[in-house]
């Protein structure tokens, strides 16, 4: 009687070809302290946790080009174009106040510009939910510097009235942006402090959440599963191409085989077919007597034009997400949002997501740290005029009197020219009569031309 040869299950992952016993033991579950020690932190010291963390959506949004780009892009679009200080109507020019609210603006720190901070801030809300910015007084209680605070390592204080910033095992607090009362930067407790010592203020701004009084998300979370899809997709192929294309098997050695020959095998699939130096090599394996070797592919067959399908798809739904037209991110969809409605698409965006977040900004700037009473902060929008319509358009009117060239320029934003502001009328015009009239004159004019 014959010793039963024991077999062995061996699984292949896109890391290689492990034992089966080797994964269920790096599979065993093991209670996470980090979790515990951060919620103690947060319960200690009454933070409200938000409804979603952080760094996985910042982990999605650092993993999907079409998510980072739309979020970007918002960015640019609503702060990245420039900004001025537009006279009140009514009001007459100050230029003591200009002054004041320029050396704010034009320099609100000593490291970046009013447009890098608001970029920053802008990328938060888009990929996390919320925003933070930190405001510097003096000791007179004015303004002085801006500054942006990453969304991810700020936590809400129950009673909204002070936020913690955490990074590693460092924390300081903010006070909201307005409150008289100071507090400490060290444990966020009130008291009197000078101030050097006093902790500065917050102005936080969330993406309205329904569920959470605390924070926001960005407007990707009803994407999420999109993403994770183009992640998916990204890795699947990945993987498919550095195993050169060989798809997951089941690889059987039937019969008395030598000691190890199942471990040579596992080993040419994870070391030997692995680089662009082992390109295209081949195993070749001598059967012994009554022994077989059966390699027994597992993979479907894969249908690229479904996969383009399936991509096509998840990145419309991040578009969506965004109200984000595809070309304004360097996507050609002929798709649900291709085709000829590119213009209308990149109207409602500007409309409906572009020019409110201006306006929310706008308030900010205006009511909280510039408080003037005759200028105000506005935003440079986005042009949507068709300017090929226009030039039609203002030509039309300048060839029969209606406007002047330069009014035409100055409605366009070009400069004007010398003797721009006269009057002009086709000259090829002609005085209303018969029919027979008309002609005669119009045969007259041309023989007249060619004389």
């Amino acid at each position: 009687m014959t010793d039963s040869k024991k077999g062995h299950v061996y699984v292949q992952t896109s890391k290689g070809v492990y034992p089966l016993s080797v994964l269920q033991k790096a599979e065993s579950k093991q209670s996470s302290k980090q979790i515990k020690q951060t919620s103690r932190w947060m319960t200690e010291n009454d933070l409200i946790p938000p409804p979603y963390s952080p760094d996985v959506l910042l982990t999605l949004y650092e993993s999907n080009s079409v998510f980072m780009r739309c979020v970007n892009q918002l960015a640019i679009d609503v702060a990245g174009l420039g900004w001025s200080l537009q006279l009140q109507d009514g009001k007459k020019k100050d230029k003591r106040e200009l002054e004041r609210l320029q050396s704010l603006l034009q320099k609100p720190n000593q490291d970046d510009a009013l447009r890098t901070i608001f970029r920053q801030l802008l990328i938060d809300w888009g990929s996390v939910g919320w925003f933070g910015l930190e405001v510097v007084r003096n000791n007179k209680g004015e303004i002085v510097e801006l500054y942006h605070v990453p969304a991810h390592t700020l936590r809400v204080h129950e009673s909204q009235k002070k936020y913690c910033q955490r990074r590693n095992n460092k924390k300081v607090w903010f006070k909201k942006f307005g409150l008289e009362k100071n507090i400490s930067p060290k444990d966020g407790k009130e008291g009197t402090f000078s101030v050097e010592d006093r902790a500065n203020e917050l102005i936080f701004y969330k993406n309205f959440y329904p569920k959470s009084d605390y924070y926001g998300v960005p407007n990707a979370i009803a994407a999420v599963g999109d993403v994770v899809g183009l992640i998916g997709l990204r890795d699947y192929n990945l993987a498919f191409f550095e195993n050169y294309g060989i798809p997951s098997a089941l690889i059987v050695l039937e019969g008395e085989w030598d000691e190890g020959s199942d471990k040579k095998v596992m080993e040419f699939l994870n070391k030997e077919i692995k680089g662009t130096d082992n390109a295209h090599r081949t195993l070749v394996v001598s059967q012994p007597d009554g022994c077989k070797f059966s390699y027994t592919s597992l993979g479907v067959e894969v249908k690229e034009a479904s996969f383009r399908l399936y991509e096509q798809a998840r990145k419309e739904a991040i578009l969506i997400a965004y109200s984000m037209p595809p070309e304004r991110v360097g996507i050609r969809i002929t798709g649900t949002l291709g085709g000829n409605v590119a213009e209308e698409a990149t109207r409602i965006y500007v409309q409906g997501v572009v020019e409110p977040l201006q306006c929310d900004l706008e308030d900010i700037v205006n009511n909280k740290l510039l408080q003037s009473e005759v200028y105000e902060f506005k935003f440079e929008n986005i042009d949507l005029r068709n300017y090929d319509m226009l030039v039609k358009q203002y030509g039309y009117q300048i060839e029969r009197g209606m406007m002047t060239p330069n009014e035409a320029r100055n409605e366009l934003g070009r400069k004007p020219y010398t003797d721009g502001d006269k009057f002009y009328m086709m000259s090829s015009l002609i005085e209303a009569g018969s029919p027979d009239e008309n002609l005669g004159k119009i045969e007259k004019e041309f023989l007249d031309e060619q004389e």
